[in-house]
């Protein structure tokens, strides 16, 4: 679990998650808004791991 939210894999999360069913269901329910699909509905632009991969990656982290 810990390798898929790094990556920010959202089947691979499901597929490790004790109930894969109602934990999609969850996040088909609190979609991110915007362009931010990549992270989860409670950080939004304001997640870390999207952040420090951005970081890594030598992109731009946008949180303003």
């Amino acid at each position: 679990m810990g390798d898929a939210r790094r990556v920010l894999d959202w089947d691979a999360q499901f597929e490790c998650a004790l109930d894969p069913v109602t934990a999609k269901a969850i996040r088909d329910s609190r979609r991110p808004e915007d362009d931010h699909s990549d992270t989860c509905s409670m950080c939004g632009k304001f997640c870390a791991v999207r952040s420090m991969n951005k970081a890594l990656a030598g992109e731009y982290i946008d949180i303003l």
